[in-house]
Protein backbone atom coordinates (compact mmCIF):
# COMPACT_ATOMS: atom_id res chain seq x y z
CA UNK A 1 0.00 0.00 0.00
CA UNK A 2 1.66 3.32 -0.74
CA UNK A 3 2.19 5.68 1.87
CA UNK A 4 0.23 9.12 1.13
CA UNK A 5 3.65 11.06 1.57
CA UNK A 6 5.15 8.93 -1.54
CA UNK A 7 1.93 9.72 -3.85
CA UNK A 8 2.51 13.48 -3.30
CA UNK A 9 5.84 13.53 -4.26
CA UNK A 10 4.94 11.41 -7.19
CA UNK A 11 2.79 13.91 -8.40
CA UNK A 12 5.25 16.96 -7.43
CA UNK A 13 7.90 14.80 -9.78
CA UNK A 14 5.16 14.39 -12.17
CA UNK A 15 4.44 18.37 -12.46
CA UNK A 16 8.02 19.52 -12.36
CA UNK A 17 8.41 20.40 -15.62
CA UNK A 18 5.50 22.39 -16.09
CA UNK A 19 6.05 24.05 -12.48
CA UNK A 20 9.89 24.61 -14.04
CA UNK A 21 8.71 25.99 -16.84
CA UNK A 22 6.51 28.61 -15.58
CA UNK A 23 9.36 29.72 -12.94
CA UNK A 24 11.58 30.68 -16.06
CA UNK A 25 8.83 33.00 -16.47
CA UNK A 26 9.03 34.50 -13.61
CA UNK A 27 12.74 34.86 -14.11
CA UNK A 28 12.11 36.28 -17.72
CA UNK A 29 9.38 39.00 -16.57
CA UNK A 30 11.70 40.11 -13.66
CA UNK A 31 14.99 40.09 -16.04
CA UNK A 32 12.84 42.57 -18.65
CA UNK A 33 11.49 44.28 -16.04
CA UNK A 34 15.07 45.29 -14.73
CA UNK A 35 16.96 45.98 -18.29
CA UNK A 36 13.75 48.57 -19.28
CA UNK A 37 13.84 49.83 -15.44
CA UNK A 38 17.29 50.55 -15.30
CA UNK A 39 17.68 51.92 -18.99
CA UNK A 40 14.88 54.29 -18.34
CA UNK A 41 16.04 54.98 -14.71
CA UNK A 42 19.77 55.72 -15.72
CA UNK A 43 17.97 58.21 -18.13
CA UNK A 44 16.44 60.48 -15.49
CA UNK A 45 19.45 60.01 -13.09
CA UNK A 46 21.40 61.49 -15.83
CA UNK A 47 18.80 64.10 -15.49
CA UNK A 48 18.76 64.68 -12.28
CA UNK A 49 22.62 66.21 -12.46
CA UNK A 50 21.72 68.59 -15.16
CA UNK A 51 23.23 71.75 -14.80
CA UNK A 52 19.56 72.65 -16.10
CA UNK A 53 17.12 73.09 -13.26
CA UNK A 54 13.92 72.47 -15.29
CA UNK A 55 15.20 69.34 -16.33
CA UNK A 56 15.90 68.25 -12.95
CA UNK A 57 12.55 69.50 -11.60
CA UNK A 58 11.19 67.37 -14.50
CA UNK A 59 13.45 63.68 -13.92
CA UNK A 60 12.52 64.32 -10.12
CA UNK A 61 9.02 64.47 -10.71
CA UNK A 62 8.67 61.31 -12.83
CA UNK A 63 10.63 59.33 -10.18
CA UNK A 64 8.19 60.31 -7.44
CA UNK A 65 5.62 58.83 -10.33
CA UNK A 66 7.23 55.81 -10.76
CA UNK A 67 8.30 55.36 -6.82
CA UNK A 68 4.63 55.67 -6.13
CA UNK A 69 2.44 53.82 -8.41
CA UNK A 70 1.72 50.56 -7.22
CA UNK A 71 2.93 47.97 -9.68
CA UNK A 72 -0.05 45.37 -8.96
CA UNK A 73 -2.41 48.70 -9.91
CA UNK A 74 -0.35 49.50 -12.63
CA UNK A 75 -0.41 45.41 -14.56
CA UNK A 76 -4.28 45.99 -14.73
CA UNK A 77 -3.83 49.35 -15.63
CA UNK A 78 -2.21 47.76 -19.11
CA UNK A 79 -4.05 45.09 -19.08
CA UNK A 80 -7.31 46.91 -20.17
CA UNK A 81 -5.23 49.87 -22.31
CA UNK A 82 -3.05 47.87 -24.23
CA UNK A 83 -4.37 45.50 -26.94
CA UNK A 84 -3.98 41.81 -26.50
CA UNK A 85 -2.18 41.85 -30.16
CA UNK A 86 -1.59 44.83 -32.38
CA UNK A 87 -0.88 45.21 -36.65
CA UNK A 88 3.07 45.90 -37.39
CA UNK A 89 2.62 49.29 -39.25
CA UNK A 90 2.80 49.06 -43.32
CA UNK A 91 2.54 45.40 -42.69
CA UNK A 92 -0.40 43.06 -42.29
CA UNK A 93 1.27 40.66 -39.88
CA UNK A 94 0.08 40.70 -36.88
CA UNK A 95 1.79 40.69 -33.32
CA UNK A 96 0.50 39.43 -29.53
CA UNK A 97 0.93 41.35 -26.98
CA UNK A 98 1.70 39.39 -24.15
CA UNK A 99 0.38 39.17 -20.07
CA UNK A 100 4.27 38.85 -19.08
CA UNK A 101 5.01 41.47 -20.79
CA UNK A 102 2.37 43.60 -19.08
CA UNK A 103 4.32 42.36 -16.24
CA UNK A 104 7.38 43.39 -16.84
CA UNK A 105 6.62 46.71 -17.72
CA UNK A 106 4.54 47.50 -14.54
CA UNK A 107 7.11 45.87 -12.30
CA UNK A 108 10.07 48.13 -14.50
CA UNK A 109 7.73 51.46 -13.08
CA UNK A 110 9.17 50.26 -9.65
CA UNK A 111 12.98 49.27 -11.29
CA UNK A 112 12.90 53.07 -12.26
CA UNK A 113 12.26 54.52 -9.59
CA UNK A 114 14.95 52.38 -7.23
CA UNK A 115 17.57 53.03 -10.63
CA UNK A 116 16.89 56.90 -10.56
CA UNK A 117 18.02 57.33 -6.46
CA UNK A 118 20.32 54.92 -6.42
CA UNK A 119 22.63 55.65 -9.88
CA UNK A 120 21.91 59.36 -8.96
CA UNK A 121 24.37 59.11 -6.33
CA UNK A 122 26.41 56.76 -7.67
CA UNK A 123 27.07 58.98 -10.57
CA UNK A 124 27.60 61.82 -8.19
CA UNK A 125 30.12 59.89 -5.76
CA UNK A 126 31.91 58.61 -8.96
CA UNK A 127 32.63 62.19 -10.27
CA UNK A 128 34.09 62.82 -6.58
CA UNK A 129 36.37 60.29 -7.15
CA UNK A 130 34.56 57.96 -4.09
CA UNK A 131 34.88 55.05 -6.74
CA UNK A 132 33.71 52.83 -3.31
CA UNK A 133 30.97 53.97 -2.79
CA UNK A 134 29.90 54.00 -6.50
CA UNK A 135 30.65 50.66 -7.07
CA UNK A 136 28.39 49.38 -4.23
CA UNK A 137 25.55 50.18 -6.79
CA UNK A 138 26.08 46.56 -9.16
CA UNK A 139 25.64 44.30 -5.73
CA UNK A 140 22.82 46.72 -4.42
CA UNK A 141 21.34 46.57 -8.23
CA UNK A 142 21.32 42.72 -8.09
CA UNK A 143 19.65 42.87 -4.38
CA UNK A 144 16.94 44.52 -5.97
CA UNK A 145 16.41 42.20 -9.13
CA UNK A 146 15.87 39.64 -6.24
CA UNK A 147 13.08 41.57 -5.17
CA UNK A 148 11.72 41.72 -8.55
CA UNK A 149 11.79 38.09 -9.23
CA UNK A 150 9.65 37.28 -5.91
CA UNK A 151 7.51 40.18 -6.86
CA UNK A 152 6.77 38.95 -10.35
CA UNK A 153 4.98 35.83 -8.74
CA UNK A 154 1.85 38.66 -8.67
CA UNK A 155 1.96 38.29 -12.54
CA UNK A 156 -0.76 35.31 -11.63
CA UNK A 157 -3.61 37.91 -10.73
CA UNK A 158 -3.67 38.89 -14.61
CA UNK A 159 -3.78 35.43 -15.82
CA UNK A 160 0.47 34.72 -16.35
CA UNK A 161 1.01 31.25 -16.16
CA UNK A 162 3.81 31.64 -14.11
CA UNK A 163 4.87 29.80 -11.12
CA UNK A 164 2.26 30.67 -8.88
CA UNK A 165 -0.43 30.49 -11.06
CA UNK A 166 0.62 27.00 -12.58
CA UNK A 167 0.63 26.02 -8.54
CA UNK A 168 -2.95 26.86 -8.78
CA UNK A 169 -3.05 24.64 -11.86
CA UNK A 170 -1.81 21.49 -10.85
CA UNK A 171 -4.29 21.28 -7.45
CA UNK A 172 -7.08 22.21 -9.70
CA UNK A 173 -6.27 19.60 -12.43
CA UNK A 174 -5.41 16.41 -9.85
CA UNK A 175 -8.41 17.76 -7.46
CA UNK A 176 -6.07 16.18 -4.82
CA UNK A 177 -5.86 18.74 -1.57
CA UNK A 178 -3.13 17.10 0.23
CA UNK A 179 -1.50 18.71 -2.65
CA UNK A 180 -2.09 22.36 -1.54
CA UNK A 181 0.43 22.58 0.86
CA UNK A 182 3.12 20.81 -0.82
CA UNK A 183 3.04 22.52 -3.91
CA UNK A 184 3.20 25.72 -2.56
CA UNK A 185 5.82 24.96 -0.29
CA UNK A 186 8.01 23.61 -3.63
CA UNK A 187 6.95 27.34 -5.15
CA UNK A 188 8.57 28.64 -2.05
CA UNK A 189 11.80 26.71 -2.18
CA UNK A 190 12.41 27.36 -5.85
CA UNK A 191 12.17 31.11 -5.01
CA UNK A 192 14.45 30.47 -2.03
CA UNK A 193 17.30 28.43 -4.43
CA UNK A 194 17.49 31.22 -6.71
CA UNK A 195 17.22 33.81 -4.24
CA UNK A 196 19.54 32.58 -1.21
CA UNK A 197 22.49 32.07 -3.70
CA UNK A 198 22.80 35.08 -5.01
CA UNK A 199 22.23 37.09 -1.79
CA UNK A 200 24.90 35.58 -0.30
CA UNK A 201 27.08 36.58 -3.35
CA UNK A 202 25.99 40.28 -3.06
CA UNK A 203 26.90 40.59 0.47
CA UNK A 204 30.36 38.89 -0.29
CA UNK A 205 30.70 41.26 -3.21
CA UNK A 206 29.54 44.17 -1.09
CA UNK A 207 32.40 43.32 1.36
CA UNK A 208 34.62 42.85 -1.06
CA UNK A 209 34.78 45.96 -2.51
CA UNK A 210 34.07 47.98 0.98
CA UNK A 211 37.84 46.36 2.35
CA UNK A 212 39.64 46.47 -1.14
CA UNK A 213 38.12 50.11 -1.71
CA UNK A 214 37.26 51.46 1.27
CA UNK A 215 33.96 51.99 3.04
CA UNK A 216 31.50 53.93 1.34
CA UNK A 217 30.40 57.38 3.64
CA UNK A 218 27.44 57.44 5.49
Amino acid sequence: MNLPGLDVLRELITWTPFLLTGFSLNILIASLAMVIGTGLGWGLALLRLSSRPRRVKTSLLLTELTRNVPTIVFQFYLVFMLPSEFVLPGTSITLGFPGWLNASLALAMAVIGFTSDNLTTTLHDWRKGDHAAALLFLPNWTSYMLIIVIASSTASIIGVSELVSRCNTVINATGNTRLMFPVYLYACVCFFLFCYPLTRLMQWTRAQLAARLGPAPH
